[in-house]
């Protein structure tokens, strides 16, 4: 099993557990977001031809132009000549990027926050929601612009 994949059971093994405790459910929230990160970096350099540098090229990705990139995607309009639904998967998973690193961050900075069962489930959830529709869109052209365009930054 592959390291996004061990971390998205792992985020939901956090917020599942009985008693989980407000640092259970932050680290699930947090959890959630980096296994959708791993998913996409590791996705991007599959990508890449020469094995050996693929852990280097995974180093490079930059959280805030992931962000950025991802916020762009889900709300371009329109996507000219693509199907309709590979585009929906396609803004599923950059939206559900955003919204979990808007909460990681708050999960991990924000102690004022009191985090509740059902929105952290929902946090877990939504990282779930974005890998199946990862899965079902990743060999497609615009999910692999999209991945292309989450390391290097676009020309203005």
């Amino acid at each position: 099993m592959a390291y996004h994949d061990d971390l998205l059971r792992l985020a939901s093994d956090l917020v599942a557990k009985d008693g989980a405790t407000q640092a259970d459910l932050r680290r699930g929230v947090s959890t959630a977001y980096y296994a959708l990160f791993h998913l996409l970096v590791s996705e991007a350099t599959l990508n890449w031809k020469r094995e050996s540098s693929r852990n280097a090229l995974g180093r490079m990705f930059d959280h805030g132009m992931m962000k950025r990139v991802s916020d762009r995607v889900a709300k371009k309009t329109p996507f000219a000549g693509e199907d309709l639904i590979n585009v929906s998967g396609l803004r599923l998973v950059a939206k559900a990027f955003v919204d979990l690193q808007d909460w990681r961050y708050t999960a991990d900075y924000d102690n004022g926050k009191f985090w509740n069962l059902l929105e952290t489930i929902d946090a877990v959830a939504r990282a779930g929601s974005a890998f199946i529709a990862w899965d079902d869109i990743k060999h497609t052209d615009i999910a692999q612009e999209y991945l292309v365009s989450l390391l290097i930054r676009p020309r203005d």
